[in-house]
């Protein structure tokens, strides 16, 4: 239990992201200390909107038809300025280089429309230990203004080799891919060797590992790799469409990453009520992602 005081941070407007960004690079040096406490934070902006032209840009580079639909893999990108800056701010105990995006989970009461506002909050979650370092949940809400969650993500962050304060604690098992080979149907998935420049445009997320072979592989990859958001949008859009009513909850698991260029199969079987799915590699057996969409 941390035993630090709660902050609450107001902002008036989505804050830039160069900024986050240039702290983020400064940080990437910063040793972390061992066992690390993770400060309750929560950052708002209230009344925030959608704009239409970038949600059409959004949606065609996702694969996602409706020009005008929220797709509930969206909120999470308006979002991005917002969980930079609360993880990029003094006292912040992780360099932002070097978290791992593991799992994600967006539940949604109903669809948002395009023309509503929202007060948006980003806050600091739950953190654990496991097997391989400090995991840390990271909680977007948006919510009725004055009012209730309708939207929600959990997206869940590794940092390798690390401990939290205090006793360890554990989470769910992840959800196995899909593995009914008798009743699976699949669909190719492409991603392009710019995906990563196109995506960055469109999400303010402009992680190197993204961008450029050249620059992925100062980090360990041998090409870029395609962003876990823009993945999990794709399955999104190819899935969403089998479904009789529209999803309300979506969860997802990072296993392995594409590589851009990439071809990979998204392998899905029916659940109760919903989907499994597992993308996996086109020509092999690596899993690059999991999950369940209902």
């Amino acid at each position: 239990m941390s035993t630090t005081t709660a902050r609450v941070f107001d902002l008036p407007a989505l804050p830039p992201v160069l900024p986050a960004f240039a702290r983020a690079a400064l940080s990437a040096s910063r040793k972390v200390g061992s066992p690390v406490e993770i400060p309750q934070w929560t950052v708002r902006v209230p009344s925030l909107g959608f704009d239409r032209q970038h949600v059409a840009a959004y949606n065609a580079l996702c694969g996602i038809n409706r020009a005008d639909q929220v797709a509930m893999t969206y909120p999470q990108v308006l979002a991005t300025p917002l969980y930079l800056n609360l993880m990029t701010r003094p006292g912040f105990p992780l360099p932002l280089m070097g978290l791992v995006h593991v799992g994600n989970r967006i539940e949604a009461r109903r669809e948002l429309r395009i023309d509503e506002n929202f007060d948006v909050a980003v806050s600091l979650g739950a953190s654990r230990e496991v097997r391989a370092g400090l995991e840390l949940d990271l909680i977007i809400s948006f919510n009725e203004l004055g009012g209730d969650a309708i939207w929600q993500a959990t997206m869940t962050l590794l940092r390798r080799g690390v401990k939290r304060q205090g006793e360890p604690s554990s989470r769910p098992p992840a959800a196995a891919p899909a593995s009914d080979a008798g009743i699976a149907q699949y669909v190719a998935i492409r991603a392009p060797e710019d995906i990563g420049r196109r995506y960055a445009r469109i999400s303010q997320d402009f992680n190197p590992i993204h961008l450029h072979a050249a620059s992925a592989k100062l980090f360990g990859f041998k090409r870029a790799i395609a962003h876990g958001l823009w993945t999990k949008a794709r399955v999104l859009a190819e899935l969403s469409p089998r479904l009789a009513q529209a999803p309300r909850r979506f969860d997802v698991q990072f296993r392995q990453p594409l590589l851009l260029p990439g071809r990979a199969t998204l392998r899905h079987t029916p659940n109760a009520g919903g989907l499994d799915f597992s993308l996996v590699e086109a020509n092999g057996s690596k899993v690059h992602l999991s999950g369940t969409l209902r």
